[in-house]
């Protein structure tokens, strides 16, 4: 009685091997989620260093603008405002935060007419900023440097992190498509309307009417001095 016992206790231990063999083998070669790239430093924190820019330009003097200059950068402010909604319109969420991400490459929009309007949208606030509050003069010239100069690194940025994941489709984009200077193509895809392009930019708009304010405030003292 005992003999048929055994054999049949060896035949339940293989398989409960077999088993233990599954489930070790399955979480030993589950993979592992990818993890997705950090930003570089300035990327990271380009917000920082476009409102550590801005600070430093309002500690300096303001001076006056004549009607003519003050209404071309005027018209200035609201075209980049207007290429911000643009761009807006046909890109996801904001890229704000520590990991650099795009689901698909966007060609259509703003994007078919330059590679970089975000960039561009805020080199030209940027710049009527500048005019706005010390006038045209030499002072003007060392912020407008760096300013272009760092949204020109971005641009660069960017496209290294989208050449390395989109490839050919990439490649072709970018030899039909400018960096910085618009051409007059557009092609369709998918938009959402201005007004939820415009609220997904809150942080920006309140940062520019922060800016403008503090820009007045400076503003009020000089005039009434003079």
């Amino acid at each position: 009685m005992d003999e048929p016992i055994k054999n049949q206790d060896e035949q339940i231990k293989p398989v409960e091997n077999a088993v233990e063999q599954s489930e070790t083998s399955t979480v030993e070669t589950a993979p592992l989620p990818e993890e997705k790239p950090k930003r570089e430093f300035l990327f990271r924190y380009r917000g920082w260093v476009l409102g550590i820019l801005s600070l430093v330009m309002l500690a300096f003097e303001p001076a006056d603008l004549e009607i003519i200059m003050f209404l071309v950068f005027i018209n200035i402010f609201i075209l980049a405002f207007y290429m911000r909604v643009k761009t807006r319109r046909v890109i996801g969420e904001h890229t704000r935060g520590d990991i650099q991400e795009a689901d698909q490459l966007v060609t259509w929009g703003a994007y078919a007419r330059l590679r970089h309007p975000l960039y561009v949208s805020n080199a030209a606030f940027g710049i009527s900023l500048i005019f706005l509050h010390l006038g045209v003069s030499l002072r003007v010239i060392p912020f407008i440097v760096v300013l272009v100069a760092f949204e020109a690194y971005l641009g660069k940025l960017d496209d290294r992190f989208l050449a390395k994941k989109f490839g050919d489709e990439w490649k072709i984009w970018a030899q039909q498509t400018p960096a910085f200077i618009p051409r007059e193509f557009h092609r369709e895809g998918p938009m959402r309307s201005a007004r939820e392009a415009f609220l997904a930019d809150h942080f920006t708009w309140l940062w520019m009417v922060m800016i403008l304010m503090l820009i007045v405030v400076r503003k009020i003292p000089f005039m009434l001095w003079d």
